[in-house]
């Protein structure tokens, strides 16, 4: 009689969208396509939904092996569910695998209701257990296992797959495809692999298991992509931990083009595009922004300090290299944006935020996002001897919802993330945090840009400092929405055990928000509070007053508001072309010169969730938060 087996990747929370369980669909594939597997095995459907515990137990008859695959989003469940199943069924064999199960055999110690853990990738390595399972072969030749015995735990040899040509394809192979009658009202979102693989070495990354990378074939590619359009996949993140790294990720760019042309589908198409960007990046970039399928290119730095860069074993380009590639993106009509990391070693308080300012000196106005430093098993950082050695002190927070509504169905998810070093103490870590939600909100959303530039080009004002004296007017104020609205955050960013890191308002939609874009919203929701208690700090600038008054209203008006079609400015200074002409790394003095300015909006909405979700998480990346991109139709003549 043949042993029950199922494969599990449960999602991050049952709503919609949700993402389809990519991984495990990849493993129960592989071991599908195994006559011998097939024999001895019933493979049941995959499961990924996030059900409540009593609910998911139902998917379950019999079960003789269950296979789990675990990251941060899922463990705590995966945990539950196992222990429960053991309860009921005292001889299910429990597997766990993926990236948060760790490299030795620590997590058997720990929980007694699994059974067998699994290292590094699994289509190989669990044919191989199954296999040996079912005719009693040594388990001890099946690599990346861990396992108990009478003697204690055991762990196999390490074994990296070097061939994964042949491996098939989880949406080809109809794997998939219950969960769409299943969940009818559920949007599904789905992850794609060309490659696997990184030749980096970060500290804090363990997104791959070797520095070789090894390509999937065209045709599977090609299929997968067909098969995500027909399905009508909206969104499609590419797993790709260098996309662009290839010649031929510029087909695979044009490939997604033609078929989300042809079906509409996918009308997102979201790379991690390779660390040194060059052309093949550039073309494929554009590619994809050209055709509106992706939301830029990304220019990840992580930190611009030498230390820091140092620790985590990284690279970074120059910041004259930077430079020309913002211009080479921005030229092209192409939107870039910046990854920073908060917390790395090596770090301090000035070197971030001056690192962050250093990007804007060298053209990065657009778009930039800071990620706490997360803390993971695999990862170099998760090493005892490397925390100990840079003072790393970390917190488990509950994991929050960015973009995405929170369900995790009875059952909360945790993550690891750096709070303090050696060279930045918890309180320098909370005031460097809180400087980025600042710089981000005034300057990358735009509230404040124009006055920024101006003071950086006229009056030689650094944009660190600027920043910084805009910070300090903002907490040393003790009155006012602007004050109480930062000093809110503050706050929530100093408690790292409730770590209530997510700005929600129901009047913005039920998503969670980083605290740069709920400050934003709520900003320009009270907008006419926010203009009479920013004044100050402006006044204190020591602008000309008919430059200051002219310049105030030209900042303002831009801002894009809600149910606004159309906004005309009449100046007598050549700001938008002053303006431009700095977004375009070129040279223009400001002038007096009468003129007009009018700009009709490429897309007005008259909500403010739906205000949120436009021009905030779908659009910041080219700006739409100001009436002033190339999506706008702008006329501006000069008199």
């Amino acid at each position: 009689m043949k042993k029950n087996v199922y494969f599990v990747q449960i999602a991050l929370s049952y709503s919609s969208p949700c993402f389809l369980p990519y991984s495990i669909g990849c493993i129960a594939a592989y071991v599908m396509r195994d006559e011998e597997i097939t024999k001895a095995y019933d493979i049941k459907p995959v499961i990924g939904m996030r059900e409540s515990i009593p609910e998911i137990m139902k998917r379950f008859t019999d079960p003789d092996y269950v296979a789990f695959t675990n990251f941060v989003w899922n463990l705590e469940y995966n945990k539950a569910l196992a222990k429960e199943l053991k309860k009921k069924y005292p001889d299910v064999k429990i597997i766990f695998g993926g990236h948060s199960v760790p490299s030795d055999a620590s997590f058997l110690d720990k929980y007694e209701f699994i059974d067998f853990l699994m290292h590094n990738e699994g289509e190989e390595t669990t044919a191989m257990l199954l296999k040996a399972l079912a005719s009693g072969g040594p388990l001890k030749e099946v690599p990346n296992l861990s396992y108990r015995t009478k003697d204690g735990n055991v762990t196999t040899e390490e074994y990296h797959p070097q061939d994964i040509s042949s491996y098939p394809s989880p949406y080809t192979e109809g794997l998939f495809d219950h969960f769409f009658s299943e969940f009818p009202d559920v949007e599904f979102h789905a992850t794609l692999e060309t490659n696997r693989g990184c030749p980096y070495t970060c500290s804090y990354c363990e997104w791959c298991f070797t520095k070789k990378i090894r390509k999937f074939p065209m045709e599977k590619i090609k299929a997968e992509i067909r098969w995500l359009s027909e399905k009508k996949i909206r969104y499609c993140y590419c797993a790709d931990a260098n996309f662009g790294i290839f010649e031929r990720d510029i087909g695979i760019a044009r490939y997604v083009a033609e078929c989300s042309k042809k079906y509409g589908y996918p009308e997102v198409f979201k790379p991690c595009y390779a660390k040194d960007s060059d052309d093949t990046v550039f073309e494929a970039g554009y590619i994809l922004n050209s055709n509106h399928i992706d939301k830029g290119v990304t220019l990840a730095y992580q930190t611009l300090d030498e230390k820091a860069l140092e620790n985590i074993g990284r690279k970074n380009l120059t910041l004259e290299h930077f430079s020309s590639l913002y211009s080479r993106y921005s030229e092209a009509g192409i939107p870039t944006y910046t990854e920073l990391i908060i917390g790395l070693p090596g770090e301090t308080y000035e070197s971030f935020c001056k690192g962050m300012c250093n990007l804007l000196e060298s053209g990065q106005s657009n778009s930039m996002t800071v990620y706490e430093c997360q803390v993971y098993d695999n990862a170099q950082m998760g090493d005892p001897a490397y925390r100990e050695k840079f003072g790393i002190k970390t917190s488990k927070i509950p994991s929050f919802g960015i973009h995405y509504n929170p369900d995790f169905n009875g059952v909360r998810e945790y993550m690891e993330v750096i709070t303090e070093t050696s060279d930045m103490p918890k309180a320098d870590w909370v005031r460097a945090y809180m400087f980025s939600v600042v710089l981000q909100t005034f300057h990358h959303l735009g509230l404040l840009r124009y006055f920024a530039v101006y003071m950086n080009r006229e009056r030689s004002l650094s944009f660190y400092d600027f920043y910084s004296r805009l910070f300090d007017f903002i907490y040393s104020e003790r009155q006012g929405f602007l004050h109480t609205l930062f000093k809110e955050l503050y706050n929530r960013k100093l408690d790292t055990e409730k770590a209530d890191w997510t700005y929600q308002r129901d009047i913005f939609g039920t998503t969670g928000w980083y605290f740069e874009e709920g400050a934003f919203l709520e900003l320009v929701l009270n907008f006419d509070e926010y203009k009479e208690n920013i004044r100050p700090f402006l006044d204190s600038l020591g602008i000309e007053k008919d430059i200051y008054e002219e310049l105030l209203v030209f900042q303002h008006s831009l801002i894009r508001r809600l149910d606004t079609e159309e906004v005309t400015i009449n100046s007598s200074y050549n700001f938008y072309r002053y303006f431009k002409a700095y977004d375009d790394k070129r040279f223009t003095a400001l002038e007096k010169t009468e003129n007009t300015l009018h700009i009709r909006a490429h897309k007005t909405v008259s909500s403010w969730r739906d205000y949120a979700r436009e021009f905030v998480w779908f659009g910041k990346r080219y700006s739409a938060t100001l009436m002033i991109n190339p999506r706008d139709i702008i006329t501006y003549t000069e008199y």
